[in-house]
């Protein structure tokens, strides 16, 4: 089973993903866009969130879900820093000796944590082991027809250090003005979870887990899904930055074989999905198509995915 989803959210006066500090000045992500004017294309920069922003995101929402269910969680990605495994250091917390044997090496890491199962990982030395992410995830960015709207300015900041009688001016270090580039956009991305490549190998596309635990993992990368979008819980400085807006649209379609909504940056998206997927109705496959627009909240909507796939004995 497939699951696929388009988000389109609102985000004013946020800093979601910045990219660097020159100074005293922190920049947000900005990216190149073509938009459409007066009948011609033409490029112009926009702010924008990246994709890998968003699946840190939703990998620490899996650690979260797979823990609450018992599941294992390597110490790395328990610590929220998704190492994967990526050389001898990392792969030997999980097996010691490391073997010679590929196939053992993925077979280990994917037993040993949840993350690297679902969000894939590459051990970089020799033998070589790559296991692609069974959850694939886009930039977040502008809706095309509003897209000349969304902006990036810096807001000015003080730190203020007090001083005391002896001290006739405070310590620089202390004290000073900062600037925090933050973007306002109705924002669009998509989200992919390839709920048949969970616990399956990626060299032998047999499964490595029993299947009670497979359906376990599923539920829990599920769950991560819906936590993250309903919570709000993705990106950067949330803590002073919270974004002022949510989730305004939600598609959600689940298939039989791999099946991406229309990009929610198109207007016509929930209309093109629709009529993509009736494609494969004439085919004989089976679908699941639900939105959140007008009195449907998003949870409602993924709620009704979820439900969905349990039926159909995805988990």
């Amino acid at each position: 089973m497939f699951l696929s989803v388009g988000v389109r959210f609102e985000a004013n006066v946020e800093a979601l993903n910045m990219v660097e500090t020159a100074g005293n000045y922190g920049k947000h992500r900005r990216v190149p866009y073509l938009v459409e004017e007066d009948g011609r294309l033409k490029t112009v920069y926009v702010p924008a969130m990246s994709g890998e922003s968003l699946a840190h995101a939703y990998q620490e929402h899996l650690v979260n879900e797979a823990l609450s269910a018992d599941l294992p969680v390597c110490d790395d990605c328990w610590r929220m820093e998704f190492y994967k495994s990526m050389n001898k250091v990392h792969l030997k917390k999980k097996v010691d000796p490391i073997p010679d044997d590929p196939k053992k090496i993925e077979e280990a890491i994917v037993k040993a944590c949840v993350v690297e199962d679902v969000g894939g990982f590459l051990y970089a030395e020799k033998p070589p082991v790559r296991r692609s992410s069974a959850f694939q995830v886009s930039y977040a960015l502008p809706v095309k027809s509003v897209a000349l709207f969304a902006t990036s300015e810096p807001q000015l900041h003080a730190r203020h250090a007090q001083m005391d009688a002896s001290s006739k001016k405070g310590n620089a270090s202390e004290q000073m003005i900062y600037y925090v580039e933050t973007g306002t956009a109705l924002y669009g991305f998509t989200f992919n979870l390839d709920l048949d490549a969970v616990g399956v190998s990626a060299i032998t596309s047999k499964p490595i887990l029993d299947e009670n635990e497979i359906k376990k993992r599923r539920e829990a990368s599920l769950k991560a899904l819906f936590r993250m979008l309903s919570s709000g819980q993705f990106g950067a400085k949330l803590s002073r930055f919270f974004p002022v807006g949510g989730i305004t649209e939600l598609v959600v379609s689940v298939t039989e074989h791999p099946f991406v909504v229309t990009s929610p940056i198109y207007d016509d998206y929930l209309e093109k999905t629709q009529r993509r997927l009736k494609v494969l109705e004439s085919f004989g496959e089976e679908y699941l198509f639900t939105a959140a627009t007008g009195e449907k909240v998003p949870e409602e909507a993924l709620k009704e995915a979820i439900d969905y796939l349990h039926e159909k004995g995805a988990f």
